[in-house]
């Protein structure tokens, strides 16, 4: 015998198979929210969900103070699917609910629907992946965040499951929670390995590099993935302070694989006291370990620097390293080598680190980018509108408004998107 609750999921399945003109109406679901029975209205809140009608988030989030956990979690969820900004003051209700699933799920929704991302596995994987995508904060769908969703994530910090605080400390660097770098910071002396290493991210996505020397101490994490953590964000953040550290850390690993993480490090922060170790570097045989000192030295030298890295770059065979002294030659003001950059980036192998290169280079380089706005490679043209939307300069918008029309779709669209992220910094700022 069929329970009293699946009964609006037979109905569901039976509306399915015979057709619409037995489903039950969207007055018939609203009105089963109010339900006597539990299961009945957590089938009535899935339904809602799937209807994607944005009326439907009135009656839904009465249910916030639902005294059944699946109901309240079936809540969330279709909150999540009908996608509105209108339903944060609920999920940030839900994210101090008493069960964990519960705090999870809307942790996971408010991202979704912030940066506009669909999610399709567990939100502490989503969160990781979504958080390791991309250095700084993200570009979000929604032109600004209510503080009290960001106050909220900062609570949730404290929260007495790790996998809680963990996600939170990964959402707060999606959303830019530049308002909570100083819990985040406390979120670093965590007893749990997995919310030091969150809180070192999100530290490197939102905040400066003086908020980074709060990062040295950790350097030295028991933990080898909050180590890993800690060095990206001190090198995204150019934290030049961490040098000696760095610097003791490399000569105790220089030949273990965290060797050239710290190598990593030390060449993207910018310290000027290291460039004996970068110069000794230059002659080492290991392509990696040449190519980041190679970097370091741009990153540290001046324009008198220009003729001994020419003669180098002549004499250098390896492509990559060649792309290295190219980069640091472009850093150190010698223009035509942004070139090869540019010339770079529909490749699979090194792509990525042109598009790093220019991104790094900043809007300082941008004047030089335009002109290949019309280059003949498709892919080029694709990769630049992407790159010049993420630097963020309003007045890159007469560039790039041609290219909207331009032969290929993809290109076309890239434009259409980088124009739209333009027009709204324009307007925030």
């Amino acid at each position: 015998m069929r329970s009293r609750g699946g009964w609006l999921v037979a109905l569901l399945c039976c509306a399915q198979a015979a057709g619409a003109a037995t489903a039950p109406s969207f007055e018939d679901l609203v009105s089963s929210l109010k339900s006597p029975n539990a299961r009945t209205r957590q089938d009535a809140a899935a339904a809602l969900g799937k209807s994607r009608r944005r009326e439907a988030i009135t009656p839904l989030v009465a249910l916030v103070r639902d005294p059944d956990d699946k109901v309240r979690l079936e809540m969330v969820k279709a909150l999540r699917q009908l996608r509105d900004v209108s339903a944060m003051p609920t999920l940030v209700t839900a994210m101090a609910d008493g069960d964990a699933k519960v705090r999870e799920e809307s942790i996971g929704t408010l991202v979704e629907i912030y940066a506009d991302r669909e999610r399709s596995g567990p939100v502490d994987r989503f969160l990781e992946i979504f958080s390791d995508d991309y250095e700084r904060a993200t570009e979000l769908a929604q032109p600004s965040i209510d503080p009290s969703v960001l106050r909220a994530l900062g609570n949730a910090l404290k929260d007495e499951e790790k996998s809680i605080r963990s996600e939170a400390a990964y959402a707060l660097g999606i959303l830019d929670g530049v308002s909570e770098v100083k819990t985040l910071i406390s979120a670093l002396q965590d007893v749990d390995p997995g919310v030091r290493g969150a809180a070192a991210t999100a530290i490197g996505k939102v905040g400066t590099s003086e908020d980074g020397k709060a990062l040295v101490p950790i350097l030295g994490d028991e933990n080898a993935n909050v180590r890993k953590r800690v060095l990206r964000a001190i090198g995204i953040l150019k934290v030049r302070e961490a040098g000696p550290a760095l610097r003791d850390m490399y000569e105790a690993n220089k030949r273990r694989e965290l060797g050239l993480r710290v190598l990593d490090c030390l060449s993207r922060i910018g310290d000027p006291g290291q460039a004996d170790l970068f110069r000794d570097l230059v002659q080492d045989p290991d392509p990696d370990r040449k190519r980041l000192a190679v970097e370091g030295l741009g990153r540290i030298s001046d324009a008198s620097m220009l003729p001994a890295f020419k003669k180098d770059y002549q004499r250098e065979r390896n492509e990559e390293l060649r792309l290295a002294y190219s980069f640091a030659l472009t850093l150190l003001g010698d223009r035509a080598f942004l070139d090869s950059i540019i010339l770079g980036l529909p490749s699979k192998t090194l792509g990525n680190r042109c598009r790093d290169y220019v991104l790094e280079m900043g809007r300082p380089i941008l004047p030089d980018l335009y002109p290949y706005l019309n280059d003949p490679d498709a892919e080029i043209r694709s990769e630049l509108c992407e790159i010049i939307g993420a630097l963020n300069d309003p007045d890159a918008i007469p560039h790039l408004e041609p290219l909207v029309n331009d032969p290929s779709a993809k290109v076309a669209d890239r434009a259409n998107r980088a124009l739209g992220r333009l027009r709204r910094t324009g307007r925030g700022a």
